[in-house]
């Protein structure tokens, strides 16, 4: 053998060697260095969080919530954030286990419904070791400084299939743009509690000053209202619209979608059913007096594991009934729609995109969008119009409809005394 080729052998083991250490290097650097004795658990205390946004050192995602998942094979842990779609980084979940701290691979799903934006809503699933007992989680990139980990509680430890502190609770996001609809928001409050609503979850980026007090005697005075701080304008840039080319920004609609499924995941135990829409929209049932009424109807039919979508019919807020009895001069002063002045609705054309809303038993679903359930180990059931609607008050869809186009519907006002009496 010549020298040239030995030369050769001996640069092709070198290269081979120093290619298995620094593999070695990485892996450990991932995989083993939270099990390293010089570790303490103060870690984990050290660095915990209270932004609702939390950046990922290495990557641009951010982490909202991190949840137990009790619905997969084995254990494991998922946590809830905003992911930047075309990144590639590979990210691992740090564990906060009795008196050391774990690794895990994250797999990252990216929910469909994104609307063809860079930022869209993604959860993370990580399996948790079976000599573990997480309390906290953090999420790592392979780029990232361990003394600068940042750490969240771990939500949903004890799974409920029955007993839950409430049956109802609604969904409601996002806040945004000074809100100051205030009428509107306390006839839709008054309404959801008349229906059977026991607690009002608000995802909130900002409002006006009279909102706030609204929102303050709701959530302290009546005990109703959940207030979630929802700031996600200083993190990203979000669109004011569902589409690109009508807003730019880097996440649709003020990140709605990320909030409904931080909030389905939030209230998974903690409610039976589940309501996602907004103020401006009420699920009305037509024979019964209350959503229990009619979801105790609806599961004699298709039974307690389904959700139930509801189809959006809109009240167009340019048609106003000014000579109704509801038209009540004490409410002049006060800003926002009187949605009871409202009683007629467009027509529902025979082909549509679907844009209604739902009432979902939230421990049969995944991943929710806007409009409907995306992941699900249930079934989503379309309710007919003649036991239950989403009444819509917002501008006219169609502005091609007549005056005798619209069809009138009081459905709303069979509530409206006693509503009225309640407030």
């Amino acid at each position: 053998m010549t020298k040239k080729n030995l030369m050769k052998i001996f640069l092709g083991l070198t290269l081979f060697t120093m290619g298995c250490i620094i593999f070695i290097t990485q892996k450990w650097s991932v995989e083993q260095l939270f099990r390293r004795k010089d570790w303490e658990m103060d870690t984990c205390f050290a660095n915990l969080s209270t932004d609702p946004f939390i950046p990922i050192q290495g990557s641009k995602t951010f982490v909202l919530n991190a949840f137990f998942e009790h619905r997969t094979h084995n254990m494991s842990l998922r946590l809830i954030s905003i992911v930047w779609r075309p990144e590639k980084t590979i990210h691992h979940c740090l564990l906060c286990c009795q008196d050391r701290l774990f690794t895990s691979l994250a797999k990252r799903t990216i929910h469909n419904s994104h609307f063809g934006f860079p930022y869209g809503t993604g959860d993370f699933l990580c399996d948790i070791p079976e000599d573990c007992e997480p309390t906290h989680a953090g999420l790592v990139s392979e780029d990232f400084d361990p003394e600068h980990v940042t750490f969240v509680p771990i939500l949903n430890r004890v799974p409920r299939e029955s007993s839950f502190p409430v049956n109802f609770t609604v969904c409601l996001s996002t806040m945004f743009g000074g809100y100051n609809n205030v009428l509107q928001f306390v006839q839709a409050m008054e309404m959801y509690r008349l229906l059977g609503a026991q607690r009002v979850v608000v995802y909130k980026t900002n409002c006006s000053c009279d909102m706030e007090e609204v929102l303050h005697y709701y959530k302290d005075k009546v005990g109703l209202v959940e207030v979630v701080p929802w700031p996600i304008d200083t993190h990203i840039k979000v669109s004011s619209s569902w589409l690109a080319t009508k807003s730019p920004g880097d996440l649709h609609y003020y990140g709605q979608i990320p909030a409904l499924n931080d909030c389905l995941y939030r209230n998974m135990y903690q409610t039976k059913y589940l309501l996602l829409h907004d103020p401006d929209e009420i699920i009305l049932p037509v024979d019964n007096n209350t959503w229990g009424e009619l979801l105790s109807t609806l599961e004699i039919k298709y039974g307690n594991k389904a959700n139930f979508y509801f189809e959006n019919n809109v009240f167009p807020i340019e048609k106003t009934d000014e000579s109704s009895r509801f038209n009540l001069s004490e409410w002049a002063t006060i800003p926002g729609i009187n949605f009871l002045l409202h009683v007629l609705r467009e027509p529902i054309l025979k082909s549509h995109y679907k844009t209604g809303k739902l009432i979902i038993n939230p421990r049969t679903v995944f991943e929710i969008s806007v409009h409907g359930v995306k992941r699900q180990n249930s079934r989503t059931v379309d309710v007919s119009s003649h036991l239950g609607r989403l009444y819509h008050i917002r501008r006219r869809k169609n502005a091609k409809l007549k005056s005798r186009d619209f069809v009138r519907d009081e459905g709303l006002l069979r509530f409206a005394p006693q509503m009225i009496r309640k407030g």
